[in-house]
């Protein structure tokens, strides 16, 4: 992920105004003008046009910032300060909502599991532990598991893990949780035996009209 804040040469809390001079010395910078026949600088040109053009419109930054922070490259105290149990629910509600836009069995499954990770952080599961509201707790962890739908169970344990951290003390979600792995693990087991039994069937199909052909 680009972050557009280095690009640009100023803090994630920016302002403005600041946005504004920095981009405005850049261009003036890289412009092709000034540089005629540099492919390095009509690069860089372009990557400061970018840049500029997404923290400089407010929702754009928004969304960039939830974004650059779930990548792991941090935000200032300010946004961390502004993380709550609804925050976290509502990063939940989006990522299925993108799940179900998108052909997940060829998605990138360490990028699911790693952009999960990010939202069970020590840090957020703190923020869930501290806040004492387990109904936002329950729908969070309702939400993640279904995110994981998709994600082979080799991805699950550090996951199902942080997510039994989360249900804490409410032994009916902890239950849910190891339920859900149980039936996991149940599952892909009869998806791997699936061929030897298709290749058994074949087989004994295949004797029984050796052996009724025999009889004629």
């Amino acid at each position: 992920m680009k972050d557009y804040y280095k690009i640009l040469g100023v803090s994630p809390s920016a302002t403005t105004q600041e946005l504004k001079k920095a981009y405005r010395a850049l261009a003036f910078k890289y412009h092709p003008d000034k540089n005629p026949g540099s492919a390095l600088a009509e690069a860089q040109f372009k990557e400061v046009q970018e840049a500029y053009a997404t923290v400089s419109d407010a929702a754009k930054r928004s969304k960039y910032d939830d974004e650059r922070w779930l990548m792991g490259m941090g935000r200032n105290t300010q946004y961390r300060e502004a993380v709550t149990p609804g925050w976290l629910l509502g990063v939940c509600l989006e990522l299925n909502s993108s799940l179900a836009t998108i052909d997940t069995y060829r998605m990138s499954q360490k990028a699911l599991q790693a952009y999960i990770l990010l939202i069970l952080t020590d840090a957020h599961l703190g923020v869930l532990q501290q806040s004492a509201e387990p109904e936002i707790t329950g729908r969070i962890i309702t939400e993640l598991l279904k995110a994981t739908h998709r994600l082979q169970l080799q991805y699950m344990d550090e996951i199902a893990q942080r997510l039994h951290i989360a249900a804490e003390a409410d032994k009916d979600l902890d239950e849910a949780i190891s339920d859900y792995i149980a039936e996991r693990e149940r599952k892909e087991k009869q998806e791997k035996m699936l061929p030897f039994f298709v290749i058994a069937i074949t087989l004994a199909l295949c004797a029984l009209m050796y052996f009724y052909a025999g009889l004629r």
